[in-house]
């Protein structure tokens, strides 16, 4: 079992390299022997999931990509909630977002744009994005048991200094962070006011199943025209669909 966690620091550690990494720097970062080093390197590029390149550096391939893909396109509520996220996206004019928790990120899994859409959003099918950084996000952390979330913002929150529209006040400690969370819970609803994309404003609910929400749904769009549009007639709509979708969660 070593060796396995070994091979899964050096694909980690490779990944956060652009540049590549070598294997005296592997072994020096990993602090591993350079004979298992070499042998661990020369396993994954065998077996397609490192390259090497003529400096001796090591990169990450592609092929990672198509494991990852494979995990989205295996999800049955993606085929299913299409036709009901399009229909959307066209009667808003806003994307729509389907994204899944995984440990403690959500994925997104579908992106549906409006036809003819002129705007367009930078997300797209796999982007992971930390639970507190997205409307989707705070949706699936404010259905944490209070256990669940005491541990999350052990471990994460000193990463809310990176992101200043986490809630409707600012977050300090930790008894706030459990406020905000329980609002949301209690209303049904996030809100990610330009937190990820500036000028963006995201409108995210739950897809609850037996008291659990693994999955939520967003729409997503230019600010000014959220507000025109109106957020609770969006927020209606919106939850409309979530209700549809929910009876569809395995």
């Amino acid at each position: 079992m070593q060796s396995v966690h070994k091979t899964f620091d050096v694909l980690e550690i490779v990944a956060q390299t652009p540049d590549g990494m070598s294997l005296d720097a592997l072994c020096k970062s990993l602090q591993y022997p350079k004979t298992t080093m070499h042998r661990i390197c020369k396993c994954l590029c065998q077996c397609g999931y490192l390259r090497q390149a003529e400096s001796g550096k090591y990169f990450l391939t592609t092929k990672l990509i198509t494991l990852g893909y494979s995990v989205i396109h295996c999800d049955a509520l993606v085929a299913a909630s299409v036709p009901y996220m399009s229909e959307l996206a066209n009667q808003t004019g806003f994307t729509v977002n389907l994204q899944r928790r995984d440990v403690d990120q959500v994925i997104l899994l579908k992106k549906e744009e409006p036809k003819n859409s002129v705007f367009h959003t930078n997300a797209h099918a796999g982007l992971a994005s930390s639970l507190l950084q997205s409307a989707c996000g705070k949706v699936v952390l404010s259905y944490f048991s209070p256990d669940e979330q005491h541990q999350y913002w052990q471990s994460h929150h000193h990463d809310l200094e990176s992101f200043r529209h986490f809630g409707v006040a600012a977050i300090h400690t930790e008894a706030d962070f459990h406020r905000e969370l329980m609002l949301i819970r209690q209303q049904g609803f996030a809100v990610d006011g330009e937190g990820n994309e500036s000028g963006i404003t995201c409108i995210a609910v739950p897809l609850e199943k037996d008291q659990i929400a693994n999955y939520a749904i967003s729409v997503s769009g230019l600010s000014p025209e959220i507000h025109r549009f109106g957020q609770m007639q969006l927020l209606e709509l919106l939850q409309g669909v979530a209700s549809v979708l929910s009876g569809k969660v395995l």
